[in-house]
């Protein structure tokens, strides 16, 4: 799983403005599609933060916009902000049609993580080094100012020792001899004092060049181990892309060969299921034209085989069961004479299961797009019960 990969191939809904009128598409959802278009141009100019920003009042918006909440999830990959993406791929996992992708999704986000903190730990460590060099180098500019003041020292030692040689001149014979004994033993004695610092200040050196060059192999050392560590996870993600590219074509070949079966068996619900993740994928020609081919036999031949049985289970008071079967066919076909009544049985079973939210939504698609109808004014008490 290629966390770049599934980014990039995150494409805009083309929804014409003719298409948002003539399905009279709420408010609140033409603006959650609008700001999900927009975060993509904004990712586009690696803008990730108005990305997140886009993406979060969309889903504000539109709380189900499930391609929205992949796509947060994918750029707090981006970023970094693992626990983040941890929750929302979580919660992308609660819906049936999702929840496989969301869960590899979690798998590689573990990996992910282990790896980022193994290259944080390095950069830590290079860090640590890049300090212990700075106080060397304090260090060195510590011993240079000792060298200079002890260079003044000498200097104001010799002049001294110059004018009290003169002052000796002054002085008779018979203290002439006397005093140059005086004089060469101190000039001995600050000489003996001079070497001893200069010996000491070249010991203090030799052991701060000493630290410095331990400390330069240290840092090339971790350079090294830095490089190995990048170009070993550079193989692990090349290698993991071709992993994930072949499991992926895998999974799409399986999920036709799947449906396929199930179609020839007569599990046209089964076989519908798997069609409609498949659309959402991403399919080469030959795959897609398998796909269109079962899609359309079941939407010809078998649609009303899906809804006889969903309406059968609806009057026996069997919601639950009858609801998926019933959101099927108004996926497969939404051009049906019977859309407006098998609209209003979506809701009334929404509301039968206390999910008063989608309830609300399938009425007020029927008051909107069949007023005209009994169902309408049917819808319009329920919405009314609801409130």
């Amino acid at each position: 799983m290629n966390f770049d990969y599934e980014i990039e191939k995150i494409n805009p809904i083309n929804i014409s403005s003719e298409e948002f009128n003539s399905n009279e598409i709420p408010s609140n959802v033409r603006k959650s599609i609008a700001l999900y278009n927009k975060s993509i141009i904004n990712l586009k100019l690696k803008c990730v933060d108005l990305v997140i920003t886009d993406l979060k009042k969309s889903l504000s918006l539109n709380p189900d916009f499930c391609e929205a909440i992949k796509f947060l999830g994918l750029c707090y990959v981006y970023t970094k902000d693992f626990n983040k993406a941890e929750k929302t791929f979580k919660k992308l996992a609660k819906y049936n049609i999702y929840t496989k992708l969301a869960n590899e999704y979690l798998q590689e986000l573990n990996a992910e993580r282990t790896i980022s903190k193994a290259l944080d730990t390095i950069k830590g460590a290079s860090s640590n080094s890049d300090n212990n060099r700075s106080k060397i180098k304090k260090a060195s500019n510590v011993s240079k100012k000792c060298i200079s003041s002890f260079l003044i020292a000498v200097i104001i030692i010799a002049i001294s020792g110059l004018a009290y040689w003169n002052r000796s001149n002054i002085q008779g014979m018979f203290s002439k001899t006397e005093n140059t004994e005086i004089n060469k033993n101190k000039e001995l004695e600050q000489q003996k004092a001079i070497n001893e610092k200069y010996n000491k200040i070249n010991e203090e050196n030799k052991k701060v060049n000493e630290e410095n060059n331990k400390i330069n192999e240290e840092n090339k050392k971790l350079q090294k181990d830095l490089e190995t560590t990048k170009l070993e996870f550079d193989n692990y993600k090349n290698k993991n892309n071709i992993k994930n590219n072949i499991e992926n074509k895998n999974n799409i070949i399986s999920m036709l060969s799947d449906a396929e079966k199930s179609y020839a068996e007569g599990n046209y619900e089964k076989a519908l299921n798997n069609l409609i993740t498949l659309k959402s994928l991403k399919l080469d020609d030959t795959e897609k034209s398998r796909l269109d081919k079962l899609w359309n036999n079941i939407k010809t031949n078998h649609v009303w085989t899906i809804y006889n049985e969903a309406n059968k289970l609806y009057k026996q008071g069997k919601y639950q069961e009858a609801l998926p079967k019933l959101i099927m066919v108004q996926k497969i076909a939404p051009e049906l004479d019977i859309m407006p009544w098998v609209l209003y049985q979506i809701g009334t079973c929404y509301k039968q299961a206390n999910d008063n939210k989608n309830a609300l939504v399938f009425f007020e698609k029927v008051k909107k797009d069949y007023p005209n109808t009994e169902y309408a004014g049917y819808s319009e008490g329920m919405i009314n019960q609801i409130k």
